[in-house]
């Protein structure tokens, strides 16, 4: 008789292939003197011996093996069950269950970058995204108090927050103006057939760069260390020396816009070209009266 038909004939094989294992039990030999031994000792309990004398024939490494497969085969079915709708085999684009998904495009965006302000222009590069589109902002020449530093006021999508009109609480923000005449600085192009920026307000870009993570504005200068990448260039400008609200120095497009229908003469912000003055500035690389320029750079 066949180790596969004793299985089959003691009604385990039904029970064993319902759980995958398909390995035939075989008869050892060398267990002989074991079934001799426990046949002698099934002479007071047929029923024992009926139970018993066909297991003698599974050796001990056989069951280890197959209870070691038994083991795996329900830690896999468990995972099946439990396994989340939609989970992904990442090798061969299947689903849970052997469903087959279409495998997905790889996004190759960098998930960091940098973000500048480009003064002078209404929107950013070719290589950068524009956040929003605005106009500089700043406190008054005339004020003492109030913020030191220019900022890019958006123009769309302004909100508020329980409003209350009127002025009560002293601390104010103003457009800001070009104070300089074409004279040749800044270049036309962008300017809507207007020759001459003077009193026109100033706009402004948040510019977004991928793939780079940080930015420079660098003055006296027009072109970008090696390594790095230019955003802009033009000149560095500031509030007016004898005004009483000193403003921090920013660099403004050297092909700037203009915001339309805004040459009145409000002068309440005002940006000046920044001149060098030798002295305790060295006069080697630097020259008396003349304009500062800058470049933005990232990396």
């Amino acid at each position: 008789m066949s180790s596969e038909k004793l299985v089959m004939d003691q009604g385990f094989a039904p029970a064993l292939a319902g759980l995958g294992l398909t390995r035939p039990y075989k008869r050892q030999g060398g267990r002989r003197t074991g079934l001799v031994l426990l046949a002698g000792g099934c002479l007071g309990g047929v029923l024992v011996c009926a139970v018993l004398m066909p297991l003698v024939y599974v050796t001990i490494s056989d069951m280890q093996l197959e209870m070691s497969e038994l083991k795996n085969l329900m830690q896999t079915s468990r995972t099946a069950t439990t396994a989340s709708p939609g989970t992904e085999d990442r090798e061969n684009g299947t689903a849970a269950g052997g469903a087959h998904r279409e495998r997905r495009q790889v996004d190759l965006t960098p998930e960091f970058g940098d973000v500048y302000v480009r003064w002078g222009r209404e929107q950013c590069g070719e290589n950068a995204e524009t956040i929003y589109a605005g106009v500089v902002g700043g406190g008054h020449y005339s004020h003492h108090g109030g913020g030191n530093d220019h900022q890019c006021l958006p123009m769309e999508d302004v909100e508020w927050n329980k409003p209350t009109g009127g002025h009560q609480h002293n601390s104010y923000m103003y457009g800001t103006e070009y104070e300089v005449n074409s004279d040749g600085y800044f270049t036309t192009d962008n300017m809507n057939s207007i020759t001459n920026p003077y009193n026109y307000n100033v706009p402004c870009s948040v510019c977004h760069v991928a793939g780079r993570s940080s930015h420079v504005m660098i003055p006296a200068r027009l072109s970008c260390p090696q390594g790095w990448s230019m955003e802009y260039s033009g000149y560095l400008m500031s509030s007016y020396y004898s005004h009483q609200s000193n403003k921090n120095f920013i660099c403004v497009d050297g092909a700037p816009n203009l915001v339309p229908g805004s040459s009145t003469d409000q002068n309440e912000g005002r940006l000046y070209l920044v001149e060098v003055v030798c002295g305790s500035l060295p006069c080697g690389p630097y020259i008396s009266g003349y304009e500062l320029t800058c470049v933005v750079c990232t990396k």
